[in-house]
């Protein structure tokens, strides 16, 4: 249970808040006409989205009620560095970009499951397709709702006073409503604003709370004050330099393991639902690279430099355990908590409102997606597929309403099981490990078959829960455990099963043309297939994105912190990375 005093809440700032989340139901209301006239407007937007839009909805998805929590409390607990975890999976949304979205687009199916029975063929692509349906969608997507809701109940708890059970009820209604009724339509528009909305709110409590506390300067003396000039030293450092807060290892498990090895490596899951809700190629080319930069350059800092206002304000380690405690009541601190108590304290009434909406905003648009793509699952790749065929369209969306509905619920219910944010976001990532790479593989190698991606997935979830519930080896360790077991029996599995039967085969490399010599088998049976040469041009782009990509993200660190030639360096490398990748896709590739 939460502990804290309960705060006063201005009036005004609670009609603000009154008045965003009736406004957004509203949206709901107006565009449930058009998103309920098929299930391809209700998933896809009819497929018609332009990059801006797609890609703002990528980066508003993944800027949820939990992120500012969880990274303040990264940078409190384990100094920026902590933030590797994430920033390491950078290199994977590049990859996404350059190698991938392309070929999604080509797919043109509804979900990334229904790519299953495009990809694979006889009972195994059965099996697998309803497998991933009920898991992704019941299990796997109400543990990110779960950690999701737990933030905003931690915000709800620290604001209100409201108990957890309360703070989901609410959570559950005001977010159901417009999401089952609008569809796509209604989470991308709405994602569009709710990211602008939360973005200049998280700017502008970062400034604020910076100014109260004498500038980064001053921030950077208490720091070293409190921790020792040793241990402020490793909290601000953007990579390890004190084992107690990050070891080295765990940097280097993040960097060189986690990114291409689990989770969805290719870009699939609700990132896929964006891309094949583009109108072509171009768009959904521009919509992944423009998500991932907004995702890793522009939203970080502001949380960070607050995390840091929370670590001088309310915060200290114990000099004997590395702890963090709470200076008010010298308990075991949830560090978590930190942003929230910046934002109650630091900010006038009005702006208070705003932040608290914005709040509000970044939950809905991480919410409203995951229970639009869990449904798509349900009903697209389980209902519709296995259960009931021969329905119209209407049947099929009041379906999905429904489906919207039930997810929600157990969304709900894994709330209530929850502490922590980021221990459900190290556990997700843990009974993910192995599957990556056959993500990747399948595109690009023939061989891969619908029993290869089963093994990797159930034989993950087995490794992780047996290392969880029998041993001490947690994640990121676990990965050095999972990742090999899981590597060797989908091999195994692959090389012992028979491969996708050859009219499926010459069927999909026709739709989607991936190109190389993973499928040179293929494409001897495929006239004009020859023309088809790995991309060369996409690898390079996604050398040049990663390098322009992590130039930025340093370079406006270092600017934040007063080092002002170094960060216009890192910048100006940014910049030019940018250049060439655009250089390089006009002149040699139209995706």
């Amino acid at each position: 249970m939460f502990s804290s005093v309960r705060p006063i809440i201005p009036t005004i700032d609670l009609i603000i808040v009154a008045a965003y989340t009736i406004s957004m139901m509203i949206i709901g209301f107006l565009l449930s006409r058009w998103a309920t006239r098929s299930t391809t407007e209700y998933f896809l937007s009819g497929r018609n989205l332009p990059w801006w839009l797609l890609g703002t909805s990528m980066v508003a998805t993944t800027f949820a009620a939990d992120t500012p929590l969880a990274v303040s409390g990264l940078v409190i607990k384990r100094g920026i560095a902590g933030n590797w975890y994430w920033w390491a999976v950078g290199l994977q949304a590049m990859l996404g970009t350059f190698l991938f979205a392309h070929l999604w687009r080509r797919s043109s199916v509804l979900t990334d499951t229904e790519f299953i029975e495009l990809r694979y063929s006889g009972r195994g692509a059965a099996v697998l397709r309803a497998f991933r349906a009920v898991y992704f969608s019941l299990i796997y997507n109400t543990i990110v709702m779960g950690w999701v809701n737990l933030a905003m109940a931690k915000i709800l708890y620290e604001s209100f006073h409201f108990s957890k059970l309360l703070s989901v009820g609410i959570c559950f209604v005001i977010t159901v409503i417009y999401t089952s009724l609008a569809g796509l339509w209604g989470v991308v528009i709405t994602d569009f604003l709710q990211f602008v909305i939360a973005m200049i709110s998280a700017i502008l409590l970062a400034i604020i709370s910076v100014t109260k506390a004498g500038g980064i300067p001053a921030i950077l003396n208490k720091l070293a004050e409190i921790y020792t000039p040793q241990k402020a030293e490793g909290i601000i450092s953007f990579f390890p330099t004190d084992a107690a807060l990050l070891p080295v290892g765990f940097f280097l498990i993040y960097i060189g393991l986690q990114w291409w090895t689990t989770g969805n490596t290719d870009g699939g899951g609700y990132f896929a639902q964006r891309i094949l809700s583009a109108k072509n190629e171009k768009q959904a080319w521009l919509g992944f690279f423009w998500g991932t930069v907004a995702h890793y350059c522009l939203r970080p800092w502001p949380w960070i430099i607050v995390g840091l206002v929370a670590g001088i304000t309310y915060y200290a380690r114990d000099p004997q355990t590395g702890q963090v405690i709470d200076k008010l009541t010298g308990a075991a601190a949830d560090p978590e908590r930190g942003y929230i108590r910046v934002m109650i304290d630091f900010l006038p009434s009005g702006l208070l409102g705003v932040m608290l909406a914005s709040f509000v905003a970044a939950y809905m648009s991480t919410i409203d997606t995951q229970l639009n793509w869990g449904a798509s699952y349900l009903i697209n790749d389980f209902y519709r597929r296995f259960l009931v065929k021969d329905k119209d369209e209407r049947h099929y969306v009041k379906a999905s309403i429904f489906a919207t509905l039930l997810i929600a619920l157990c969304g709900a219910g894994m709330t209530l099981l929850m502490s922590s944010i980021v221990g459900a976001w190290e556990l997700l990532t843990a009974i993910n490990a192995g599957i990556g790479v056959v993500y990747l593989l399948r595109w690009y190698w023939w061989r891969i078959n619908a029993y290869s991606e089963l093994a990797a997935m159930l034989t993950s979830l087995a490794t992780a829960s047996v290392l969880y519930i029998f041993t001490k080896v947690r994640f990121p360790i676990s990965l050095l455990y999972s990742v090999p077991i899981s590597s060797a029996v989908w091999i195994a599995v692959t090389l012992l099963t028979p491969p996708v039967e050859e009219k499926k085969l010459i069927t999909f490399y026709e739709r989607v043309r991936p190109g190389g010599p993973g499928w040179k088998v293929i494409m001897n049976k495929i006239a004009g297939a020859e023309k088809d040469k790995f991309p060369k041009e996409r690898l390079h782009g996604f050398i040049l994105g990663v390098i322009g990509l992590y130039s930025a993200l340093f370079g406006v660190g270092k600017l934040l912190f007063g080092n002002f030639y170094e960060g216009i360096f890192l910048l100006l490398i940014s910049v030019g990375a940018g250049y060439l990748i655009f250089n390089i896709r006009h002149n040699n590739y139209t995706g």
